[in-house]
């Protein structure tokens, strides 16, 4: 009885575990990312920013695209969308700590520029 208990603790453990970390999309979404970062590597920011205002309208909660695009607009001069969208990027983390720790550091980078334009 004890063992079933501890099973059925652990699957219940690990199932929201999995619910509080979300990983890089896959599916459509996941393409649409991946499509992005292939732009935003050849320089075609603008591209890349419709793909990824298209994967967050497949899901909202992606915390990496909502990191992505707030890199595009932070390379893009535009701070206030880039913190819009770092801030926004850490509501949906849940328990991923890389997202999150990627999230602080940009913005920690958008307060020294904003702290520079001054």
């Amino acid at each position: 009885m004890k063992k079933m208990l501890l099973l059925a603790v652990t699957a219940l453990l690990v199932s929201a575990c999995a619910i509080q970390a979300p990983q890089p999309s896959t599916g459509p979404g996941g393409l649409l990312m991946a499509q992005a970062d292939q732009l935003s590597a050849n320089g075609e920011h603008s591209q890349a920013v419709a793909l990824l205002e298209r994967a967050l309208r497949i899901d909202r909660r992606n915390g990496h695209a909502w990191l992505r695009l707030a890199r595009l607009h932070f390379a893009a001069g535009d701070l206030n969308k880039a913190e819009q969208f770092a801030r926004r990027a850490i509501q949906f983390a849940g328990a991923d700590k890389r997202l999150t720790r990627a999230c602080h550091e940009l913005l920690d980078e958008i307060s020294q520029q904003q702290k520079n334009a001054r």
